[in-house]
């Protein structure tokens, strides 16, 4: 028997959440668990409640569980630290219940009421137990996940221990397009038992933030786990998909360029080409989105900026917005288009452009 659980939707933000609403604080690693990242995706659900999703990381080489994660939510005025004390803690634990050795796990935490005043947010690790480690008897495959106005994915789940899974909890993560990706929704199902050496199809349809571009899974049972899986393909079902983003380039005073120095504005643009289906109106508004990341292995984000548009007909159009660079180092540039309730409509960039800012 398969029974859908709560989801956790994230459905209201049109733009990244302000780096201003968190104030992040990461226990050191040298204590074994830590934060993936000082910027989790934060937000206010349709009730007014603040919901942060994030990841933690075990970096010792032992299985861990009951990872307790703390966070206090404040207003603008009682930011910690050296403020006063927070509007209100809650203190959770991550979505694995037992992280692998070197494994990382999801969390989501909610505060407790909904309170309008919370603008500021801090995280910390508080400790964790060593545990013997689950097997990873379970496999878990989905070639593919179909978005349009929910995610529809289909999964299977292999029972490969010999012993029956019980109580298989199923996570579909959805993950940003930035750099590094944040989780940005999880949905979660489960199956009562897999009988040893057999498997179970569980169908997932549900609603997920906007900003979702790819997706993981995985699966973790009483006695058994399975290893973080991504999903491959990723396809775009609906009539909106229609935009394509062609020619990302950098320019100076009208001039395409690579090369430019700190403080002198450019223009990223990129060419936009809208089809017309039988069945949409013939007017498509759209936010066109430029994003520079710094080369490297954590590729951070240097800036983001957009423009909004309106197809009215199916004449090509350029966007176009501009970037002052602040900090020399080699960037490369990517592009988004969203419609103006944040649904995608082309996928990400498939060229980028190069641009070498010197002092």
């Amino acid at each position: 028997m398969k029974q859908l659980l709560a989801g956790i939707l994230v459905l209201f933000l049109l733009l990244p959440v302000a780096q201003s609403f968190a104030q992040v604080t990461n226990t050191p690693s040298t204590l074994g668990v830590k934060l993936t990242s000082t910027q989790p995706f934060i937000f206010k659900n349709d009730e007014g409640y603040t919901v942060v999703i994030g990841e933690v990381e075990n970096t010792r080489s032992f299985a861990v569980n009951n990872v307790k994660i703390w966070v206090g939510f404040y207003s603008s005025t009682t930011t910690a630290p050296g403020g006063q004390p927070p509007l209100e803690t809650v203190t959770g634990t991550s979505l694995l219940d037992v992280i692998p050795p070197n494994s990382k796990s999801p969390f989501i935490i909610m505060s407790s009421t909904p309170n309008s005043n919370i603008s500021e947010v801090n995280i910390n690790v508080l400790g964790f137990n060593s545990v013997s480690s689950k097997q990873q008897l379970l496999e878990i495959s989905a070639p593919s996940a179909s978005v349009g106005n929910t995610v529809k994915v289909t999964a299977e789940i292999t029972n490969k221990g010999q012993q029956d899974s019980i109580d298989t909890n199923v996570h579909l993560i959805a993950y940003d397009a930035f750099n590094p990706p944040r989780i940005v929704g999880i949905e979660t199902a489960t199956v009562d038992r897999i009988t040893k050496g057999s498997s179970e199809q569980i169908t997932f349809d549900a609603k997920m933030d906007y900003r979702a571009t790819s997706f993981k899974l995985v699966a973790e049972s009483d006695n058994y786990q399975s290893k973080i899986t991504g999903i491959p393909k990723v396809t775009l079902d609906s009539i909106t998909k229609l935009i394509t983003i062609g020619n990302v380039r950098i320019t100076e005073s009208g001039n395409q360029t690579s090369e430019v120095r700190v403080g002198t504005p450019v223009q990223i643009s990129s060419d936009l080409s809208i089809q017309f289906g039988a069945k949409t109106n013939q007017q498509q508004g759209y936010v066109y989105y430029a994003q520079v990341k710094q080369f490297g292995d954590k590729a951070p984000v240097e800036f983001l900026g957009f423009y909004e548009g309106v197809f009215d007909s199916a004449q090509p159009q350029t966007a176009a917005v501009t970037w002052v660079p602040e900090n020399e180092g080699a960037f490369f540039v990517e592009a988004y288009v969203w419609d103006m309730d944040g649904v995608a409509l082309a996928a990400p960039s498939k060229t980028i452009s190069i641009i070498l800012v010197k002092p």
